[in-house]
């Protein structure tokens, strides 16, 4: 049986400002590295801007992707990333950034096994991160460093097995996290979500709803005049505080 095997790499260094990227990317073992140096500039998606740019489509199983956005005012932004074995490494430096990714969102493609390192540097950036939203992400493991005040992260990951760890130094930072899926019997093997907080006046909203699973969560918290409010529910259903 013959094997298709597709690897490719794309290298963007860019010196000016209100550059844009477009990829869209069907095929497994693809290495894509894109480099932005600048500010204003634009890897793209669905809600894309300045020049109309699209895309930001990955497909395929055993991708990896390393980003680099190295300014201010820079966007990011996927329409999907969809398949297993995928590892992302995401490094963001300076202010007023937006980060807006999607991985199988509609449940339609399994993205399991997937391993996501984020890390921050700045203040007064926005990250929206969606994956999966039918128990399609199995064994994630993803890991944010996030390093400056006043950012905005909100979470809606839908899985089983997985890992979830938050290292924060900064201070009046916002995290709201709906975390749920099915199936696990430990803390080992079910939601696992680890917040390092060093840092005043953060708030945290963090939901774990697992249906028939073991959620579990630790907050090691050194600051003053935070606002944390937790929500766990093993039967699935919601509350509020």
């Amino acid at each position: 049986m013959n094997k298709l095997i597709l690897s490719v790499l794309f290298l963007v260094g860019i010196l000016s400002a209100d550059d844009e990227i477009y990829i869209d990317q069907n095929g497994s073992n693809a290495s894509i590295d894109l480099e932005q140096l600048g500010s204003s500039n634009l890897i793209g998606g669905t809600s894309s801007v300045a020049g109309t740019v699209t895309a930001l489509d990955l497909d395929g199983a055993s991708m990896t992707l390393d980003i680099n956005q190295i300014g201010s005012s820079n966007i990011f932004r996927s329409d999907a990333i969809d398949g297993e074995s995928f590892t992302g490494f995401f490094e963001f430096t300076g202010d007023s950034n937006v980060f807006d990714m999607l991985m199988n969102s509609t449940g339609l493609i399994t993205s399991d096994f997937v391993n996501m390192n984020i890390q921050v540097t700045g203040s007064s950036n926005e990250f929206d991160v969606e994956v999966g939203e039918d128990d399609s992400a199995s064994y994630l493991d993803l890991d944010w460093t996030i390093l400056g005040d006043s950012n905005v992260f909100d979470f809606d990951i839908d899985y089983s097995n997985a890992i979830n760890f938050v290292d924060i130094n900064g201070s009046s930072n916002s995290i709201t996290a709906n975390l749920d899926g099915y199936s696990g019997t430990t803390s080992s093997d079910s939601g696992y979500l680890y917040l390092d907080i060093d840092g005043s006046s953060n708030t945290y909203n963090i939901t774990q709803s697992s249906t028939l699973a073991r959620d579990y969560l630790k907050i090691i918290q050194n600051g003053s005049n935070s606002n944390i409010c937790i929500i766990q529910s093993d039967s699935g259903g919601s509350t509020s505080c």
